[in-house]
């Protein structure tokens, strides 16, 4: 339990410190919003960091990677969904989205890869 807990919070800080550092190396702070190209290209950075925090929480768990994995891209689509309700940023809805539609499956990605490459490997 504990080891499945410390996976999902790993994977979710794992990718907050990315995008945070994407952002940062741009000029960009949590707060800004920027011009709709960086968006995308963070979006794109996004997907791939959130294949690997879905293999990084599958990883850690090291049994029913997926269901982990899935735990996190659940996460990912709560987040998405109040971003879209509550509005608590001034980017564009597609940005929450993005979100949804993206980060929640590139997780799941994640997690079906490290499955596949453990049985491969052993």
């Amino acid at each position: 339990m504990i080891r499945s807990i410390i996976s999902i919070i790993s994977g979710y800080v794992a990718f907050s410190i990315a995008v945070l550092i994407l952002w940062l190396a741009f000029g960009y702070g949590p707060k800004d919003v920027p011009p709709t190209n960086f968006l995308l290209f963070s979006i794109f950075c996004e997907a791939i960091f959130a294949v690997g925090s879905g293999y990084l929480v599958a990883l850690i768990a090291q049994r029913r990677e997926l269901l982990h994995a899935g735990i996190l891209a659940t996460i990912f689509v709560i987040i998405g969904l109040a971003s879209l309700i509550f509005e608590t940023h001034q980017y564009p809805y597609w940005v929450a989205l993005s979100i949804i539609l993206i980060n929640a499956p590139c997780t799941l990605i994640g997690g079906y890869i490290r499955q596949s490459t453990k049985k491969i490997h052993g």
